[in-house]
Parts: C-alpha cells; structure tokens; sequence
C-alpha cells in the first residue's frame, strides 16, 4: 500500500489552486506496530504541513506588501535575506525581502524595509512559547526539554538556556503589565465608582510563605529567599486560583495580589477571610488592600502550637 499526503492551497489572490506533496508513506502487511501512523511519521508530517502551509501564507503576504497601499504602485526590492521563526512543529526558513519605501510615504524613517522582519519581531510563535513557559513552570528546564523534543517535531536544537531565556522574557513582560496596572482602581472597586452589585458568597483564601536555601549557601543569611503563595478556595462555580511571588525581589507585591484580587471578580462589599501562619511578610501583604477582611489562624499552625505549648508545659514539669 502507498499513501500520499498533499494539501491544497486555493488562495484569493492567486488564480488557480496549489497542490502540495506533504508526505509518502509505504504499508505492507497489517501489523500493530504498522497500524496507523508512528511518531516519527507524525512528526514529519505535520512539520512539512507547517512549512508548505506557511510558505503559502507569507508568498501571498510578501506580494501584498510589494505594492503601496497609498498609490498602488509596486515597491522596488533592495534584496533579499532569511528569517528563522520556531514554532512547536518545527524550524522555519522564510524568505524575507527588504523593500524600498514609495515616495507618496514620504523621507521620514528609513529608505527600506522588511515586512516579514516587521510582522514577526519575536522569531517565536506565540503557541511556543506559551508551551515552553508552561512546562518550565511545571517541572526543571531540562525535563521541559526532553518533553517537547518527545512529542513534538521541534528540532535539536532546543536546549535549557532557550527555556530560561523564554521563560524570563515571559516574566518581564508580565511585569511590564503589571507596572503599567499600578495606578488601577482600588481592590473591589468597580470602574466609575458605580454602587457595587449584591455580594457574592464569601472567598476564603489561604495565605503561606516558605524560605527555599541554596545547597552550599555561605551562611543561613545567604543564598535563599521567601516565597509567598496564595490559593482562593473553590466555591459554588468558581474554581480555585493560586497566585505567587518572591518577596525580596518582587518590586510590586501589592500590586500583583490587587491584580489577582480584580481578576477574581472581587466586590466591595464581599466578605474575604485570610487563613494563615500570622507571619509578618505573610500578614501585613494584603492588610493595606483589605483591612476589612478578617484573617484567621489556620487549623495547621494552630495544631503546631498547642503540640509546642504541650511539649514545653511537659518540659518544664519534667
């Protein structure tokens, strides 16, 4: 048996449709290791899919941007150079032409330009890296790697410092939005002042912080740092969400738990309860958001000091 696997291009600005050979696939005798498709088959198929597909899409993209969009008139090319773009299914070469700038667009700026390089600054796809930012949280860097080189065609060249680099480019531009949400309205305050709506049932969220220490740290003063970390319990509805940050170098704590707090849908008039250990870092983070809300030792650090209290009443009767 053979299998081939085109796909059919039929674009509005070509005439005619394009016929593409993806793949060729040989069978013989129907066995279970030859039914369907392997992984490599797969891997191989969807990244030769991706190229022809993208190779389609940034052609008709390419003689878009050859013509003014002011006068009409074709923009001359300077020359013509490669872009590499990664995407989950594989590594991209695209052809990326630098095209002088009309006259009708005026001298400002520069004489010519690339408008592929322009439309994709990144070289990464967005599906990419939510994928490589998404694992890195989950397990080490080099487990996200053997993962995503598993199950997905996207090269050998993936390695530990790509997903660190990615993952803390993803960081800085979450704390970039966060900056920027500094001068937002208050935690439970609608937009406009407006009278907030009935309240809700009440949110009940946990609240703890824990030291992570270096293995050969000079001393217990150095190399280490406090985590922070925060769950809402679930309610009728609602799921539950976790937030978390370093204290000492977290620049904008309070706002990054008023960020959370508005993303909850948090009323004004919404009763909030706060468990946890009653530590001061811990404490004193969502005080000056909610001084109304009540805030309760938990069950845990509750049971720890009556098994302390117990012990020393023990000792000193000893």
């Amino acid at each position: 048996m053979k299998i081939t696997v085109q796909i059919t291009v039929k674009s509005e600005a070509a005439a005619s449709e394009v016929v593409r050979e993806v793949a060729r696939l040989e069978r013989g005798p129907l066995q279970p290791e030859t039914l369907g498709l392997s992984l490599a088959e797969a891997r191989s198929i969807l990244a030769a899919l991706e190229q022809n597909l993208v190779e389609q899409q940034v052609a008709e993209f390419i003689a878009q941007a050859k013509r003014c969009p002011r006068c009409g008139q074709p923009r001359a090319c300077k020359d013509c150079q490669s872009i590499v773009v990664r995407t989950p299914f594989g590594k991209l070469k695209l052809v990326s032409p630098r095209l002088y700038r009309c006259r009708c667009e005026g001298c400002e700026g520069p004489k010519s330009f690339s408008p592929l390089a322009g439309l994709l600054p990144e070289r990464t796809s967005p599906e990419l890296v939510y994928l490589e930012t998404k694992f890195a949280a989950l397990v080490s860097y080099g487990l996200s790697v053997q993962l995503l080189q598993e199950v997905l065609p996207i090269g050998q060249t993936l390695s530990t410092t790509a997903i660190r680099q990615q993952v803390r480019h993803t960081a800085e531009r979450c704390e970039k939005d966060l900056a920027d949400l500094g001068a937002t309205a208050p935690v439970g305050c609608p937009d406009g002042g407006n009278p907030a709506s009935p309240p809700a049932v009440p949110i009940v969220i946990g609240l703890d912080g824990a030291y992570v220490h270096a293995k050969s740290q000079p001393s217990r003063t150095e190399g280490w740092f406090e985590v922070i970390v925060g769950k809402s319990l679930p309610t009728e509805g609602r799921a539950g969400r976790c937030f978390g940050f370093v204290s000492r170098y977290d620049r904008e704590p309070q706002g990054r738990l008023s960020a959370w707090f508005n993303g909850q849908g948090l009323q004004r008039n919404q009763p909030v309860t706060f468990l946890s250990d009653s530590g001061d870092t811990v404490r004193e983070l969502p005080m000056e958001l909610m001084p109304q809300a009540e805030y309760v030792l938990d069950w845990f650090h509750v049971i720890g000091l009556n098994r302390f209290a117990v012990a020393r009443s023990a000792a000193s009767c000893a």
